[in-house]
C-alpha cells in the first residue's frame, strides 16, 4: 500500500467519529494558539525595544580596547587593527590613543590622539565651527561641552594656541607639571556621546607627548550595517580584544526577552499537554473501538509496521488540522492583544513608550506559524505511539473473537 493509500484511509478513519475528532482537534489547536500568542507578544515587545534603541543610539560604532584573562593581555597592536580593518562589513576602522591633560585653571581635559582621515570616516563628525585638525600638528577639535567650559572660563578661543599641563612623575614620585600649546581650530556639534567632553588631536602629535610606542589604547570601528555588528564583534573577541557599543543593550534586551519568552511559552504549553493527551486518549478509544476491523487487516496480510503507520497517520492528520487552525487562532490571539492589550501596556509604561500606539506590540513571523503546525504534527504523533503499539501488537485471532 502506498503512502497516499495510507493517508486516505487515515483521513477517512478520522471522518468516522467527526465530533470526536474535531473536538481533539480543538484542544490541540487552542494551545498551538496560546503558544503563539504569548510568543508573538514577546517578540512584538523585543522588537520594539530593538527599533528604539537602533533609532536613539550609534549602532554601527564599536570601540574595541585590551583584553584578555588571567596573566594574558591582549593589546590593541598595529597587526590587530589590520585584522579588525580588513574584516567583512567593516566600513572604517581608526586606531587610537588617549591622555589627560589639564588646563592652566586646572580643568582636566580628556584628550584622543586619532587620525584626521579616521576621525572624519569613523565618526563623520559636524562642525558648530572651525574644522578638523590637520595631519602631524598641535591643532585640535573640542567637544561642544568642553568647549563652552573653556570658553566661558578660561577664554579660550578658537585658532588662538592655548597652554595645557601635562603630568608626569619624577623618579622621586613628586609630580611635574609640563606645558605644551594646542591650537583649537574646529568645535564639533553635540553628539551626546563621550566625544561632547573630548579634545580631540592628531594620534601622532598626542602619543609623542609621552612617546608611546608600538600599541594603541582602542580602536573605533565603523560597521557597514547593523547586521554586520555582532559577527564584527565576535570578530574582534575572537583576537582577544574587548568591544563596547550600542550592541550591548541589544544583547541585554535579547537575552532578558529569551527568558520572558521562555517563560510565557512554558506557561502556555500546558494547554498542549492537555491536547496531547485528549489525542492520546481519543486514539486509544478508536483502537479499541476498531480492534476487529484491525484484526481482520493483520488475518489478510497487514503487517505490524502497517497498522503502525496507520495509526500515526491519523494522529498526524490529526495534528496537522489541529496546527493550521491553531495558526488562524493564534494570528486572531496576537490580534486581540493588540486590539485590547496594548492601551493598557501603553498607559503603564508612559510617555517614553508613546510610539508603540502607532504599532503592534506582537509580532507574528511565517517561522513561528511553521513552527507551530510543526510542534502540532510532532506532538500528536508522540501521542499515537501508545494506541498505535496497542494496535500492532494485539494477536488477529483474539482481536476478530472479540466483535468490535
Amino acid at each position: 500500500m502506498k503512502l497516499l493509500d495510507f493517508l486516505s484511509y487515515a483521513a477517512r478513519q478520522v471522518t468516522r467519529k467527526r465530533m470526536r475528532a474535531v473536538l481533539t482537534i480543538i484542544g490541540i489547536a487552542v494551545g498551538i494558539a496560546a503558544v503563539i500568542g504569548t510568543v508573538s507578544l514577546g517578540e512584538g515587545i523585543r522588537a520594539q525595544a530593538i527599533g528604539a534603541i537602533e533609532a536613539q543610539s550609534d549602532l554601527t560604532l564599536v570601540e574595541v580596547s585590551a583584553g584578555g584573562g588571567g596573566e594574558a593581555m591582549h593589546l590593541v597592536t598595529g597587526a590587530r587593527v589590520q585584522a579588525i580593518a580588513g574584516s567583512p562589513g567593516v566600513d572604517a576602522a581608526a586606531p587610537l590613543v588617549r591622555d589627560s591633560f589639564a588646563s592652566e585653571r586646572q580643568t582636566y581635559l580628556a584628550v584622543t590622539g586619532i587620525g584626521a582621515d579616521g576621525f572624519s570616516a569613523v565618526l563623520s563628525p559636524s562642525y558648530a565651527q572651525g574644522r578638523v585638525f590637520s595631519p602631524g600638528t598641535n591643532e585640535v577639535v573640542l567637544g561642544a561641552d568642553i568647549w563652552d567650559t573653556l570658553r566661558r572660563y578660561e577664554g579660550v578661543r578658537l585658532g588662538e594656541p592655548m597652554t595645557v599641563l601635562v603630568r608626569a612623575y619624577a623618579d622621586t614620585g613628586s609630580p611635574e607639571d609640563r606645558k605644551i600649546v594646542l591650537v583649537p581650530v574646529g568645535v564639533m556639534r553635540e553628539r551626546g556621546d563621550a566625544f561632547d567632553t573630548a579634545v580631540v588631536g592628531d594620534i601622532s602629535f598626542v602619543g609623542a607627548v609621552r612617546e608611546r610606542e608600538g600599541h594603541y589604547d582602542g580602536l573605533l570601528v565603523r560597521a557597514a550595517t547593523p547586521a554586520a555588528v555582532f559577527p564584527l564583534v565576535d570578530r574582534i573577541e575572537s583576537l582577544g580584544l574587548s568591544a563596547t557599543g550600542s550592541f550591548e543593550e541589544i544583547e541585554s534586551v535579547n537575552r532578558l526577552m529569551d527568558m520572558v519568552v521562555v517563560v510565557l511559552a512554558f506557561f502556555a504549553a500546558v494547554s498542549l499537554v492537555v491536547g496531547a493527551l485528549m489525542i492520546m486518549t481519543t486514539m486509544v478509544t478508536s483502537v479499541f473501538e476498531r480492534r476487529h476491523e484491525i484484526g481482520i487487516a493483520m488475518a489478510v496480510g497487514a503487517s505490524q509496521r502497517e497498522v503502525l503507520t496507520l495509526i500515526l497517520l491519523e494522529c498526524a492528520v490529526i495534528g496537522l488540522i489541529g496546527g493550521i487552525l491553531g495558526d488562524a487562532l493564534g494570528i486572531a490571539f496576537a490580534w486581540l492583544i493588540d486590539a485590547v492589550g496594548k492601551p493598557f501596556i501603553v498607559a503603564a509604561l508612559g510617555e517614553s513608550f508613546a510610539g508603540i500606539s502607532t504599532t503592534g506590540i506582537t509580532l507574528v513571523t511565517l517561522p513561528l506559524l511553521i513552527f507551530g503546525a510543526g510542534a502540532a504534527v510532532g506532538l500528536s504523533v508522540l501521542s499515537g505511539l501508545y494506541p498505535a503499539l496497542i494496535a500492532a501488537r494485539q494477536d488477529p485471532v483474539e482481536a476478530i473473537r472479540s466483535r468490535r
